[in-house]
């Protein structure tokens, strides 16, 4: 068999790598843009905030001498717990220039526990910088495992007794304790030196999203994350004059400032947790249009209700590009093509592997559900069969990726590490999909999110396109429910558009009678032997730290719901 049919994609390098350390990127990118907006925070009922290249430069370099004034040094770990906004985004930069290892965490749960299994992990985290959080919430969880807190900042934690140093972003004092603010931190005009730093030296970990288990931690270099940075450039086609919206959380690989690292884009963000996904949807168009965007980085989950405001608004507002990803994307998502945006984007990747592949259309016509499109540069994908070895192109198997932003492995767990990345440097995806002959990605979910019904195994993906082509549908998650005879069960959980008149039990009668063809799916006749058996209509999803639904806590909703034991 020639190997041109074999389900093997490769793209060569054309730019070459970017072999350059965090700090030294952002002094450059400062040094050609210094008066130029990088970033702009929004957020409902309060002021316009933003924050120009060479003060990004200036604020971050005073927060990482302040970090080794303190006794942060090269390798140590500093965790940071703060939201989208110019705080959170200095120290990102500020923890990385100081030689330290960045780990970005999320408080959910007032007694700390979370944090502290991360903090575990970490094993030498030496410092803490947080946001205190809706009435000292987060700076009272930290004091479930910190025991002293000295006024300049020392603090005394018998759990971890690597943490020494806590920093708040806002004067706050818990329980008679006052902390030492950010602000305090970078006014501080004592001299010291920043540490020489090495391209490959470990800079980031991030927490994967822990939707199948445990979160993992993963080790990001600098040069993995500018070559991120390039994957990204990639798959959108930024310029430096462009305007992005963006509502990823940038502690997190998808919101991550890569394309201002690269060339100084501007980037607009908020920090607020919107009620609905009506709400969020509403902001985000005024945001866009308030900034002049041109490109919007959007989850999948507010596209359908973006569609709806450009067309209530007629307003002429269209933008050059919307950029998506994060999951199986159908092709009723490209709804936005010619009413809010002019093309859309696709992309496909992980916290692991960067951003591997993508795919851009100006026409609905020329998107395939779930297409990932082709590789990015220097990015390399194989699909493999039970077997062990490469299948036919058209065939489904496990995706493997092999790219130059693969990361370093797990914090601390060498043996996760060996079950996902070989020695040849190629990292299990756990997804499945297949390479079209015509050489593009096509992702159809989680391996994970295969169900078991009797003696078959079903896309939960390709069920929620059907249950997401009724008009009346927002939004859907196909869950697996225990059933004594098959195993498990489809169960499709709903969010309907807002002001839709109609039940679930349309929404079943709608997939029962639908054409085999839908979705323009190979195995759409075999889908649609096994339809949901069940049909839950829900306001919002649970979601992970990540902004991912957090399908486990779904399940047990869902089997609560039923009555159905788990």
């Amino acid at each position: 068999m020639a190997s041109h049919m074999l389900s093997y994609l490769q793209r060569p390098h054309k730019n070459g790598y970017i072999f350059e350390t965090v700090p030294g990127r952002l002094e450059y990118i400062a040094s050609r843009f210094p008066d130029k907006e990088a970033y702009v925070f929004l957020s409902p009922g309060k002021p316009r905030v933003s924050i120009t290249g060479a003060e990004l430069l200036e604020k971050s370099r005073a927060i990482a001498k302040g970090l080794v004034r303190r006794g942060i040094k090269r390798g140590d770990v500093v965790a940071v717990s703060q939201p989208n906004n110019i705080d959170g985004l200095l120290c990102i930069f500020g923890v990385i220039a100081s030689g330290a290892t960045l780990l970005n965490l999320m408080f959910r749960r007032p007694d700390g526990s979370d944090v502290r299994a991360v903090l575990e992990k970490a094993g030498n985290c030496s410092a803490l910088i947080i946001n205190a959080g809706h009435n000292n919430a987060t700076l009272k969880a930290c004091l479930h495992f910190i025991d002293v807190i000295s006024d300049n900042g020392n603090v005394v934690s018998r759990s971890f007794p690597h943490i020494h140093t806590l920093i708040v972003s806002s004067d706050c004092s818990s329980d008679g304790h006052k902390c030492e603010t950010l602000t305090e931190l970078m006014n501080e005009r004592s001299g010291s030196s920043l540490p020489s730093l090495d391209p490959d030296d470990t800079a980031l970990l991030i927490g994967t999203s822990g939707s199948t288990g445990e979160p993992k931690l993963v080790v990001h270099s600098h040069r993995t994350i500018l070559m991120c940075g390039v994957h990204l450039h990639d798959s959108m086609g930024y310029a430096t004059h462009d305007v992005v919206y963006s509502e990823r959380k940038m502690q997190w690989i998808g919101g991550f400032p890569f394309q201002y690292l690269l060339n100084g884009v501007t980037t607009v963000m908020t920090d607020y947790c919107f009620e609905s996904v009506r709400e969020q949807c509403l902001f985000a168009y005024s945001a866009m249009q308030q900034e002049k965007c041109n490109i919007g980085c959007l989850l999948p989950i507010t596209l359908h209700g973006l569609a709806d405001i450009a067309l209530e608004n007629k307003s002429g507002f269209i933008l050059d590009n919307i950029h998506t990803g994060g999951s199986p994307v159908a092709k009723t998502y490209m709804a936005v093509l010619g009413i809010l945006t002019k093309r859309f984007t696709v992309c496909y990747g992980s916290s692991e592997a960067g951003f591997l592949t993508s795919k851009t259309v100006s026409r609905i016509s020329d998107y395939v559900d779930y297409t990932s499109g082709f590789p990015h540069q220097g990015v390399e994908v194989k699909v493999i069969g039970t077997n062990g070895n490469i299948v036919e192109r058209g065939q489904d198997g496990e995706i493997y990726a092999r790219t130059p932003a693969m990361y370093k492995g797990y914090f601390n767990e060498f043996e996760k590490t060996k079950k996902s990345l070989n020695e040849s440097g190629w990292f299990k995806m756990d997804d499945v999909g297949h390479i079209t002959p015509e050489g593009e990605l096509v992702v159809n979910g989680r391996v994970s999110d295969l169900l078991i019904c009797g003696v078959s195994k079903v896309s939960a993906s390709m069920l929620e396109n059907i249950v997401r082509n009724h008009p009346d549908v927002h939004d859907v998650v196909v869950i697996p429910i225990p059933d004594p005879i098959k195993y498990q069960v489809p169960c499709a959980c709903i969010i309907f558009k807002p002001n839709a008149k109609t039940g679930t039990e349309d929404v079943q009668k709608f997939c029962e009678s639908s054409d085999p063809d839908i979705g323009s799916n190979q195995f759409s006749k075999f889908v649609l032997q096994y339809l949901p058996e069940y049909y839950l209509l829900f306001a919002d999803f649970p979601r992970l730290y990540t902004g991912k639904i957090n399908k486990s806590e779904l399940v047990q909703e869902a089997a609560k719901r039923l009555n159905i034991d788990i």
